[in-house]
């Protein structure tokens, strides 16, 4: 699954890599969490834009907040299949993190350390100023299942406009497992599972003392 996620690309680093254009400075978080507010690309046919929307959609019937949607039932359950055809997006992320069945956190992110996109879906605000938007999920790839078997669908280039606009049975085509060797990924500080907390050092990874025990590797694919 993925229930929290980093963001701190630039305004030039989001002209250069979708060509939108940004007319306020980004705020760097560190810790996105369910409720907050980030960062969407959507399309209306003509046009990519970039907007803001709240992470999760909130069912007050069952008072909680659906943050993740499986890529195998978007076209049955009625949760997301409404939104399927006309309101899917790109969320916009620097790495997500990801915690092992024992607990221990990881920071997830591209092997060459720019931001990504995530296929999402968005719905209209409910009774808020702001829309909403889940992260659709697929089955890990490889050594990504050692941390935790979902993971994001993190779309490569070639599939984002067709994701955004091409018709559905083309999008659905775009979600197949991201392979692992795209990433990198380490242990951090257990900090980040505090919503309030949020500062650069949460992606910090953790030393090698403190991580000896988890009995998975660090994956470093820089070197």
């Amino acid at each position: 699954m993925c229930g929290r996620f980093t963001l701190t690309t630039t305004n030039d680093e989001m002209r250069q890599r979708f060509g939108i254009v940004l007319t306020q400075n980004l705020r760097p978080s560190w810790n996105i969490a369910p409720t907050h507010q980030s960062l969407i690309i959507k399309s209306d046919g003509l046009e990519n834009r970039a907007t803001s929307a709240h992470f999760g959609f909130v069912s007050r019937q069952f008072s909680k907040v659906i943050i993740n949607a499986r890529s195998e039932t978007l076209s049955t359950k009625p949760s997301f299949e409404p939104h399927l055809d006309m309101r899917r997006c790109l969320v916009i992320a620097s790495g997500w993190y990801e915690w092992t069945a024992d607990k221990k956190p990881y920071h997830v992110q591209l092997a060459d350390g720019r931001v990504m996109a995530m296929a999402g879906l968005y719905r209209p605000a409910q009774r808020k100023t702001e829309e909403e938007f889940v992260i659709i999920t697929t089955a890990a790839d490889l050594e990504l299942a050692e941390i935790h078997h979902r993971t994001p669908a993190v779309l490569p280039q070639s599939s984002w406009n067709i994701w955004l606009s091409g018709n559905r049975a083309d999008a659905l085509a775009q979600l197949s497992p991201p392979p692992a060797r795209f990433f990198n990924w380490y242990q951090v500080s257990a900090e980040v599972g505090k919503v309030a907390h949020n500062y650069p050092e949460l992606v910090a990874p953790v030393t090698q003392d403190e991580a000896k025990n988890t009995g998975l590797p660090q994956h470093d694919l820089f070197s």
